[in-house]
């Protein structure tokens, strides 16, 4: 262990979606293998000391309540909540443009340069190029969770390949068919898709595809999703749900056992995104043994492999093809859940920690 060494990390999107369910699933294998003297937790200490790894004792924490993405957080560093460290990680792209200690950033993708118009605002687009361009600038290096994002890294905006360490995002053994199965949420067969209502999850193409197809099976549509406190939520398809009859369900947020017990029921999950850096209902289905079909776009085909029915995401005749070919095959659907228990291994265990551990101690080693 680096005498005096001392890392902080940005813990404020610990209780999102997505960047949330990496943080929760990382840390608990990772603090343990940190070698540093001092840990620091950026964020709201009365919430996140309740979680099981802020016993360790090395941890500290500095209240952090900026928005992301704000010109507030910029001012985190003038304020000095950044002093005294040797090593900051950022789990996301937002990075303090004025730091100027060693810097590790996870980029989970680039959709934001890749599909600019999920950006509500030019301003927010320049924003986001020149953030990502600072993190080309300014990291030492950078961790990526898949190796399409990876790639995308460095065409889209110029990072070393040298500098990028692919690691997996691991997913914890509460996601298990060892659980109790619990009481079924929905009445009826049903079909699950799950996202937030952002436009490049292109949860529209899903219900327009359901709707050719729904008077011919027995099977309601159920979206899984959150609206609230979304920057630039798609508001074209908070049109389409406002119209939906009652064979298509928008459940809003939902809890952990909730989601689980949605794919334990579901006869497949439907998952037509455009653009993901990872997808973690992808694996979070393999778990809990859910049939999966899926766009070919991104990073989708490298999670999910040979264990998902593909489709072309902006093809809805090809979206209502999968619906029918799973709801009328038992042996199809059977086939798909047991390639998904075989892939599901490698999003198991301590690889990720490991991988992620290993960079950041490189760093709090070598701090010339």
């Amino acid at each position: 262990m680096t005498a005096g060494s001392h890392i902080a990390i940005d813990l404020r999107m610990y209780r999102r979606s997505g960047i949330g369910r990496y943080l929760q699933t990382l840390l608990p294998g990772l603090l343990p293998l940190l070698d540093a003297v001092e840990i620091t937790i950026l964020g709201e200490p009365q919430d996140l000391k309740r979680e099981m790894w802020a016993s360790d004792p090395r941890i500290r924490f500095r209240q952090h309540d900026a928005r992301i993405f704000s010109f507030a957080e910029q001012l985190a560093v003038p304020r000095g909540l950044y002093r005294g460290l040797d090593l900051l990680w950022t789990p996301q792209y937002n990075i303090p443009v004025c730091y100027r200690g060693r810097l590790i950033v996870t980029i989970h993708d680039l959709c934001q340069l890749a599909i600019p118009e999920t950006l509500g605002s030019p301003l927010q687009r320049w924003y986001a190029r020149f953030l990502f361009s600072r993190v080309a600038a300014r990291a030492s290096a950078v961790l990526c969770v898949s190796e399409f994002t990876a790639a995308e890294a460095e065409r889209r905006v110029g990072i070393d390949r040298e500098r990028i360490t692919v690691a997996y995002p691991c997913l914890n053994d509460s996601w298990s068919t060892s659980a109790a199965p619990g009481p079924v949420p929905h009445s009826g067969p049903y079909f699950l898709t799950v996202g937030n209502l952002k436009k490049h999850k292109n949860l529209i193409a899903a219900i327009a595809a359901f709707r050719q197809i729904q008077d011919r099976i027995p099977h309601d549509l159920v979206i899984v999703g959150e609206r609230e406190g979304l920057l630039n939520a798609d508001t074209a398809l908070d049109a389409e749900l406002a119209r939906s009859n009652s064979r298509i369900v928008w459940t809003g947020h939902v809890t952990d056992e909730e989601l689980q017990r949605y794919y334990r029921h579901a006869e497949a999950l439907i998952f037509p995104s455009l653009y993901e850096g990872f997808g973690y209902p992808l694996v979070e289905a393999m778990a809990l043994e859910c049939p999966i079909a899926c766009s070919r776009s991104a990073s989708l085909p490298e999670v999910a492999g040979e264990a998902a029915l593909y489709f072309e995401p902006t093809n809805p005749e090809e979206i209502a093809a999968a619906f029918l070919r799973l709801a009328g095959n038992k042996a199809l659907r059977a086939e798909l859940k047991e390639r998904g228990a075989a892939r599901l291994e490698r999003f198991r265990g301590d690889k990720s920690p490991k991988a992620v551990a290993a960079v950041m101690n490189a760093l709090l080693k070598d701090r010339s």
